[in-house]
């Protein structure tokens, strides 16, 4: 009774919020995808039991799709190229749906609302009419999010609350988080439902905040500082790489932009998590965790995910048509699979779900997508999130050999959205527009002509 009670206590103001077109129900979003699991947790603990189909993990799942409907009666209001991205997605997801179901049932709706959920995500923050004051709030509500996280992060380091413990146990992943439950020795996954996921969200949403003070909540670059130690004591080491290759790649695909402050920001944010490495217990173990990334082909990590690559690429070719969505990872563990067919690696889990007929569709999309950014670029649009998107973009097509990029909530699809917005034409450079509307006159004078 408490578990439905807390689901419809998260579940109706979402609801409230789409009924009333609300732009604050991004926000809200955003919170209950950080916030869920926590709350799980502190139910079932509540309950004295586990409940591994949980109402209240669905809570995001609820939310997104609020989103997607929202975004899909929006949908025509779209240019006819941003359009054709979203089809090409939507079309390679639906290829999957359909083998999916075939062969995978129940599994298959639970990991195509996921796929389905961050392409609303995307979506409703491209349709929604929302100026840049709003804009910046869903990113900054994300920055809180994460902010909020991180400190739940250094407290559940410290002292591993009763409840965390008990779901760590249930659900056996001691040895997943560092092999004891003690303070300072268990690898941290905060309010996240495991530890990547949490490092993988912080490295994205650190991202915007070191490249520009407009994502940033209040106290300025301590908050960046908190967020990127919070990383580091997840012990996933992906989400510092993310931040780091976001970083680097912002000023080299947008002229320079921010060079100097980024730089800045990043030397204070170095220099404050070293001059307090000594104090914090079992930072020589961090150390050694993050030290193996200068010789990564002796990481055991990265020799596992070699080994899933070699043994899954022929299961990929032989199989042509795909396995269908909800073949791997959680799931395929509601079918009763102990392991999805692929782990740690996006790419090949998204080809062997879509199949190659629906890989190829979503890397066209991708393609397309990147054409579209070009394309603003070239017309003059000089904009942060146009900027960030080329980023992100450009990042996850690197990392997601290492996670599934493709299902994880992040402000990496709010600012892809925001730059598929209508919006971003009328940030056309005026000279520009002046020789568009000139030649497309020229051409409506000459067609009447003859």
């Amino acid at each position: 009774m408490l578990e439905l009670t807390v689901f419809l206590f998260m579940v109706v103001p979402g609801f409230i919020l789409a009924v009333r077109g609300s732009s604050y129900l991004l926000d809200y979003t955003t919170l209950v995808f950080v916030f869920n699991r926590e709350i799980r947790r502190l139910v079932d603990y509540s309950n004295h039991q586990f409940n591994a189909f949980s109402l209240i993990s669905l809570t995001p799942l609820a939310m997104l799709a609020l989103l997607f409907v929202s975004f899909v009666g929006r949908f025509d209001t779209l240019h006819v190229r941003a359009k054709q991205i979203f089809v090409m997605l939507l079309a390679a997801i639906g290829y999957g749906f359909v083998i999916g179901i075939a062969k995978n049932g129940a599994a298959c709706i639970y990991q195509g609302a996921q796929y389905l959920s961050t392409i609303g995500l995307m979506g409703y923050a491209a349709v929604t009419p929302a100026d840049e004051k709003t804009a910046d709030r869903w990113l900054r509500t994300a920055a809180l999010a994460g902010i909020l996280a991180a400190a739940y992060g250094w407290y559940q380091y410290f002292t591993i609350p009763d409840w965390d413990a008990f779901w760590v146990r249930q659900v056996g992943f001691v040895n997943y988080l560092g092999g004891s439950l003690e303070p300072t020795k268990m690898w941290v996954f905060s309010t996240f439902a495991e530890r990547g996921t949490c490092a993988i969200y912080m490295g994205l949403v650190a991202i915007p905040m070191l490249v520009s003070k407009r994502w940033r909540v209040a106290l300025g670059w301590p908050e960046v500082i908190l967020i990127l130690s919070c990383i580091f004591i997840t012990f996933s080491r992906i989400g510092i790489v993310v931040a780091v290759v976001g970083v680097v790649l912002f000023p080299l695909l947008n002229g320079g932009k921010n060079f100097g402050q980024i730089l800045i920001v990043v030397a204070l944010a170095v220099g404050v998590l070293f001059a307090f490495a000594d104090k914090i217990p079992g930072v020589d173990r961090m150390v050694k965790r993050f030290e193996i990334l200068l010789h990564v082909q002796d990481d055991g990590s990265f020799q596992g995910r070699v080994f899933i690559a070699q043994a899954t690429w022929p299961a990929t070719l032989q199989n042509p048509v795909g396995f269908g969505i909800g073949s791997s990872g959680m799931a395929a563990r509601i079918n009763g699979a102990a392991n999805g067919l692929v782990t740690d690696n996006g790419w090949l889990e998204i080809m062997t779900s879509l199949g190659l007929p629906g890989f190829a569709l979503f890397a066209c999309a991708l393609v397309l997508l990147w054409r579209y950014f070009s394309l603003l670029r070239r017309l003059g649009v000089q904009d942060d999130y146009l900027g960030l998107a080329r980023t992100f973009l450009i990042a996850s097509l690197v990392f997601n050999w290492a996670s599934n990029f493709v299902i994880e909530f992040s402000v990496m699809w709010i600012a892809m959205g925001r730059s598929l917005s209508p919006l971003m034409f009328e940030k056309i450079d005026p000279q520009i527009q002046e020789i568009l509307e000139s030649e497309s006159a020229e051409a409506t004078s000459l067609a009447s002509n003859q």
